[in-house]
């Protein structure tokens, strides 16, 4: 199993230029799997890790995972559950990939705080919770979600994701 964090350019407006943070990613947790019948279910933690490159001495941007997936290849289907929590500052996105490359959201964190009062430590402040269902094709390519009695196509779910305002917790 392999997991990958990115950032994305990090600029401002007084100073030239922007820079990239490559943020570390560890798990936390030893994986296990489960087998049952036809299913079989990886339970999973990580860390992820990264600080604002034009800031030095920056403190850490800290997202840790909670993640059960339970894949049936012969019902063509992943169950993902689980959770994200950190530092909930900026916002976080997070995403699975399929084989063909196929990006499919899991969860967003809308921002609270500021970098002054939320990034100290490695906190564990609640970003994100999710329990969906996504239906695959023979080669495990994502075809659909269902969560809830909901069904929905990867453009529609994906869609709820990019139209959400990061900003919603933002104090008015």
């Amino acid at each position: 199993m392999t997991t990958t964090a990115w950032s994305s350019e990090t600029s401002h407006r007084f100073l030239p230029g922007s820079m990239r943070e490559t943020p570390s990613v560890n798990f936390i947790d030893k994986a296990k799997l489960r087998e049952s019948g036809n299913s079989k279910t990886y339970d999973f933690g990580t860390h992820v890790k990264g600080a604002n490159p034009m800031v030095p001495g920056a403190p850490n941007i800290d997202v840790f995972s909670d993640f059960s997936i339970t894949e049936n290849k012969k019902a063509g289907t992943l169950s993902i559950s689980g959770s994200l929590t950190g530092d909930n500052f900026p916002s976080t996105e997070a995403f699975i990939s399929d084989p063909s490359g196929q990006n499919l959201f899991i969860g967003v964190g809308f921002y609270q705080g500021s970098p002054f009062s939320s990034l100290d430590g490695e906190n564990k402040r609640d970003i994100t919770n999710f329990n969906f269902t996504v239906t695959t094709d023979k080669k495990g390519n994502f075809t659909g979600v269902k969560a809830g009695d909901t069904n929905y196509s990867i453009k529609d779910w994906n869609k709820m994701f990019l139209s959400a305002d990061p900003h919603k917790n933002k104090k008015k």
